[in-house]
C-alpha cells in the first residue's frame, strides 16, 4: 500500500475508534478523553465521552461544556415560531393583537403603532404619502379628496393628520349701474372647523364650574337672608315696649235720682183723709 492509503486508514480508524469508545458527539480526543463536543452534545465529565443534550436543551455550536443551554419558552404572550431542537434555541412569537418589541421578541406590545405610521410585518413604519394616521386609527387612511366633494384645499395633510377643506358660500350681488337685476355670485372660502375632544371637554368643564358657582351663589344668598331676618327679629325684641298708665276720667255728667224735698229721708208717709 501507498501513503496515502495509509494515511486514509488511519484516520478511518481513528474516527471509527472516537465513535465507538467516546460516542458520534466527539469531534476532537486525547487519548481516551474527548476535548471537543459537536453541535448538540456536551460533555459531562472532564475526560470522558460526549451525550446529546436533552429534549429541554441544546448547544448550537462546538463547545466543551459540562451542560446544554435551557431552551426558551414560548408561553403567556408568546407563541412558538420555531420549535427548540439540540443545535438551535426555540423562536417565540407574539399573539394576535400584540408585536414584538425587538428582534429578539423578548417583550411584546400592543398592537398599535404611534401616530404617522402603520404596522409593516413586526415592526412599524411610516404612512404612505397621501395617507395619515392621528393615533386612533390601527392603519394609514386616505386623506380626504376636496375636489370630489366640491370644495378646495385649505390646509395640506401629513402623515399626521388629514387635509382641511374650504366650504365655498355664495351670497347674490346687484351689479351698480344696471336696470335689470344682475347678479354676480361672490366666493367666500371658510375653513370646516372640526372640534378636536379638548375642546368639548373644556365645554363640559365651564357649564359644571359654572352650574357649581351659581348654585353656591344661591345657597349663600338664602342663608344670609335667613340670618338678616332672625337679627331684626332679634333687635326689636330689645326695645323697651312704653308703659301706658291707666287713669279714670272722670264723668262729666253723672246721673242721680232727685231725692225729694218733701220730709226728710226716713219721715214715714201718711195717707191724707
Amino acid at each position: 500500500m501507498d501513503t496515502v492509503t495509509l494515511s486514509f486508514l488511519s484516520g478511518v480508524l481513528q474516527i471509527l475508534y472516537i465513535q465507538a469508545v467516546l460516542g458520534s458527539g466527539c469531534l476532537q480526543s486525547q487519548g481516551s478523553c474527548c476535548i471537543l463536543c459537536d453541535s448538540g452534545y456536551f460533555r459531562p465529565n472532564d475526560c470522558g465521552p460526549c451525550l446529546p443534550c436533552p429534549a429541554t436543551g441544546y448547544t448550537d455550536k462546538p463547545n466543551t461544556k459540562p451542560y446544554c443551554d435551557h431552551c426558551q419558552r414560548c408561553e403567556g404572550i408568546f407563541l412558538y415560531k420555531e420549535k427548540c431542537t439540540s443545535t438551535s434555541n426555540a423562536v417565540c412569537t407574539c399573539i394576535p393583537g400584540r408585536i414584538c418589541t425587538d428582534e429578539k421578541c423578548t417583550q411584546c406590545r400592543r398592537d398599535r403603532c404611534p401616530a404617522g405610521q402603520q404596522f409593516g410585518g413586526q415592526k412599524c413604519v411610516d404612512c404612505p404619502p397621501g395617507t395619515f394616521n392621528s393615533g386612533a386609527e390601527h392603519r394609514c387612511i386616505p386623506w380626504k379628496n376636496c375636489s370630489a366633494l366640491g370644495r378646495v384645499i385649505v390646509n395640506n395633510g401629513s402623515r399626521t393628520s388629514d387635509v382641511v377643506c374650504g366650504v365655498h358660500i355664495t351670497k347674490p350681488t346687484e351689479s351698480p349701474g344696471s336696470s335689470s337685476a344682475v347678479t354676480t355670485v361672490t366666493r367666500k372660502i371658510r375653513p370646516v372647523v372640526q372640534p378636536s375632544p379638548g375642546d368639548s371637554n373644556l365645554t363640559i368643564i365651564y357649564v359644571v364650574v359654572s352650574c357649581t358657582v351659581g348654585l353656591l351663589l344661591i345657597v349663600i344668598v338664602v342663608v344670609c337672608r335667613q340670618k338678616l331676618t332672625e337679627r331684626i327679629k332679634h333687635i326689636f325684641l330689645k326695645i323697651p315696649k312704653p308703659i301706658v298708665k291707666q287713669t279714670e276720667e272722670e264723668d262729666g255728667c253723672s246721673c242721680h235720682f232727685p231725692e225729694e224735698e218733701n220730709g226728710g229721708e226716713n219721715e214715714p208717709m201718711t195717707l191724707e183723709a
